[in-house]
């Protein structure tokens, strides 16, 4: 999927950004705008969940997506789930799938529509609920320690 627009550099933070995060993001965007994928090969530390919350932020501003699926280990599932409200300058609701599979299918059910949307979901309930998941469309993929 190719996506012909001018990128907007201005990152929608709280927070200004580090230089090498504003540079992370603008290369990103611009790999995701031409090819449709990018992957952020940054340190631990160095800001890889803020980039990334930037990024779907400004795709979210554009107009180029609606929905936004967080997967990652079970450890990491509450640093998302702070950091958004800490980063983001733009209004969001977030979701982490928490409970049993079938409390996890309802809170897939009853996300709000009106804002971006982000579900959160560990790597070992995400494949219990593909099928779900696959329903939620979602519009971008954050695969967080994805090795």
């Amino acid at each position: 999927m190719k996506w012909e627009v001018e990128m907007k550099t201005e990152l929608p933070t709280r927070i200004p950004p580090f230089e090498h995060q504003q540079r992370a993001f603008e290369f990103a965007m611009k790999r995701l705008l031409d090819t449709g994928g990018s992957a952020l090969l940054m340190e631990m530390g160095t800001g890889k969940s803020y980039v990334s919350i930037a990024i779907a932020g400004a795709l979210w501003q554009q107009g180029r997506i609606r929905r936004v699926l967080v997967v990652a280990p079970l450890s990491v599932l509450s640093v998302w789930e702070s950091e958004f409200p800490k980063f983001a300058a733009f209004p969001f609701g977030f979701t982490t799938l928490a409970g049993t599979i079938e409390k996890k299918r309802q809170q897939l059910k009853d996300i709000p529509k009106n804002t971006l949307q982000i579900v959160a979901v560990n790597y070992e309930s995400a494949w219990r609920l593909e099928p779900e998941l696959l329903k939620f469309r979602p519009d971008l993929v954050i695969a967080d320690e994805a090795h």
